[in-house]
């Protein structure tokens, strides 16, 4: 019986880790997607890595993130994820430098990510373009 349980929670681990993962794809798409134009200028740079992330409930797994460069200055920011296993919410991502971190949340019943932190993340705002570029010249500052 022991066995069974052990199997039927790695089957479901491994369902939680590739809705997680599909997710935080699909997130980075549209962040490259947002900053095409950019890029296309030869005003910032960016780069998808893989990351090692361990958690507790889903275990140890390769996760892209994202290395955000200004040429002319050097000065980075990336986008990275925290994991999925996050008190109300269904998966966290960090946009973070050397002189700020924001976090975004995924909200799983909706399909959003959201900008924020405490205690009700499905009152935070939908990240969007705006958004993101508002806290990406922030986090360059």
């Amino acid at each position: 019986l022991r066995k069974q349980q052990e199997a039927v929670q790695s089957t479901e681990s491994a369902e939680k880790q590739k809705i997680w993962l599909s997710a935080v794809q699909a997130l980075f798409k549209e962040i490259r997607t947002w900053l095409a134009d950019v890029e296309k200028q030869h005003l910032l740079k960016v780069e998808s890595v893989q990351i090692p992330i361990t958690e507790e409930t889903i275990g140890t797994y390769m996760a892209p993130a994202l290395t955000l460069t200004i040429p002319s200055t050097g000065k980075k920011a990336q986008v990275v994820p925290i994991g999925r296993t996050i008190i109300g919410a269904d998966g966290r991502v960090d946009l973070k430098s050397s002189r700020s971190n924001f976090v975004l949340l995924y909200l799983a019943d909706k399909g959003t990510w959201v900008h924020g932190s405490g205690p009700y993340p499905d009152k935070f705002p939908i990240l969007n373009e705006d958004m993101f570029s508002d806290l990406l010249t922030r986090a360059l500052e």
